[in-house]
């Protein structure tokens, strides 16, 4: 896997341009770390619409088929997200909600600084009960406690588990792929992070 750092050339225009906020001294902004964009020849579609980075793709599909073989319908809602679109998530929607960064940062990452431009974070849902799609209730469905006994096996981890040190909110939705060496040393302080308090 290649993992592109983080650069100004990647980032402009600047898409933190207006957002007020300072970086902490270990790189968080709003709680959030930073996280390279994965180049689109490191990308595979999983899903209509959907793409992962080519190092979780095959154990996506594997741990989504053995979770139907279970019986869960296991549903990837969301993977990969360029900068241009992370931007419209966190800018666009924080002005139509009248939130501010920081309210905005607690349920969605500033551009460039979401996981998901790794190609390596899903949203994940479950398909018999679609009403609980992004929400904290995903943890009493089927398919949340299936991903609690058997995703570790498949090398995903829960990115934001409650009372985490981020200060990022609970969301039992977001999945991260940690199956690579270069996956593991890119989530690193994340991982430290998303320890709990």
């Amino acid at each position: 896997m290649v993992i592109v750092p983080l650069s100004r050339t990647i980032l402009d225009p600047d898409p933190l341009a207006g957002l007020g906020s300072q970086r902490s001294s270990d790189g968080r902004l709003l709680g959030h770390f930073p996280f390279p964009e994965v180049s689109a020849d490191q990308l595979i579609q999983v899903a209509p619409g959907l793409k992962a980075h080519r190092d979780a793709a095959e154990p996506l599909l594997a741990m989504q088929r053995e979770a139907a073989a279970d019986g869960v319908d296991l549903r990837v809602l969301s993977g990969f997200r360029d900068l241009a679109l992370q931007k419209q998530l966190f800018f666009d929607v924080k002005a139509e909600r009248n939130q501010s960064a920081a309210e905005r940062a607690k349920v969605s990452a500033p551009p460039g600084f979401s996981e998901h431009s790794t190609g390596l974070a899903f949203d994940l849902g479950d398909g018999t009960r679609p009403g609980t799609n992004l929400k904290d209730a995903f943890e009493t469905t089927p398919a949340f406690a299936w991903l609690e006994r058997h995703a570790n096996r498949h090398h995903f981890r829960l990115s934001f588990p409650k009372g985490n040190r981020q200060g990022v909110s609970y969301e039992p939705w977001h999945w991260r792929f940690e199956g690579s060496a270069e996956a593991l040393k890119l989530f690193e302080a994340a991982r430290r992070g998303a320890e709990i308090r």
